[in-house]
């Protein structure tokens, strides 16, 4: 996920970034709490534990100035993000300092992408980004009612046919980042008794959030979300990808923001109509 409103062209930033630490993690949460985000603590120690961090720190001790995300799914996908800016430090080309690095990282990666806001697009088409698929977040209300689609809980049994399956939709295998998801919300890592479909959830700054959800089917989607939602019992955002957007309507969900998932290199892998929910725009 980035901020490209603060993407600024002036070459003249300030370069005096440094790789951030897990000592970093209480001061980079203020910062995207600050702008606005749903990130936690957690979420970026998955950041820090499996990619990397470039951060900016100033005089404000407890409120990183500027920070970017790289987290590499392997050498075929990664994803830039976290690429913020803190308020009173917009305008100085701290963004656009931090994308070069971020691309520069990332070198050799088949496939760079990033999910961008529409003010954002135009910016990110000029480093040569191209647009892939457009998503929205929607707020679920608390309450949703069972579907019958019939769901259990993720056994340990049930991963390597569930990490496959998400690898084929993702387009990568990203399974630390899937089981990390599960032990935050374990009552919300659901699955079809076929292992065809499942569900995660993570705890999140403001609410709590849905995905990814894989699915063979429109159908199996509606009733995971509708289990997970029902395991949280609390409102939730979700990430749903537009080609699935009917189901918003039938969740009687809220739209908060869209989303451009964007590439940069070759063309992205894997098979967005069975990623009915996405992880985020974080994390892809």
């Amino acid at each position: 996920m980035l901020d490209p409103s603060l993407l600024c062209l002036d070459p003249g930033a300030m370069t005096d970034f440094r790789a951030a630490t897990l000592a970093d993690l209480p001061a980079a949460a203020a910062l995207s709490a600050r702008i606005g985000w749903n990130q936690t603590p957690a979420d970026w120690r998955l950041f820090l534990e499996h990619g990397a961090v470039r951060a900016l720190a100033d005089d404000d001790a407890n409120c990183l100035a500027a920070t970017a995300a790289v987290l590499p799914y392997g050498r075929d996908l990664a994803w830039i993000s976290m690429v913020l800016v803190r308020p009173d430090r917009r305008r100085e080309g701290l963004a656009t300092t931090l994308m070069r690095w971020a691309i520069e990282r990332l070198n050799g990666t088949a496939c760079i992408a990033l999910d961008a806001t529409p003010a954002g697009q135009p910016v990110y088409r000029r480093l040569g980004f191209v647009d892939v698929f457009g998503f929205t977040r929607w707020a679920l209300p608390a309450g949703l009612r069972s579907l019958p689609t019939a769901t259990r809980p993720i056994a340990p049994a049930d991963w390597p046919a569930l990490l496959a399956l998400d690898a084929t939709a993702f387009g990568a295998p990203r399974g630390a980042l899937l089981r990390r998801f599960a032990a935050r919300q374990p009552a919300a890592a659901l699955t079809t008794p076929d292992r065809r479909g499942f569900v995660l959830a993570r705890e999140g700054r403001g609410a709590p959030q849905i995905g990814p959800v894989v699915a063979p089917d429109a159908q199996t989607a509606l009733a995971l979300v509708a289990a997970a939602q029902q395991a949280l019992a609390m409102p939730a955002l979700i990430d749903l990808n537009d080609a699935a957007r009917d189901l918003a309507t039938l969740l009687g969900a809220t739209a908060q923001r869209s989303f451009t998932r964007m590439t940069l290199g070759a063309p992205p892998p894997g098979d967005p109509s069975q990623n009915f929910v996405l992880a985020g725009p974080e994390f892809g």
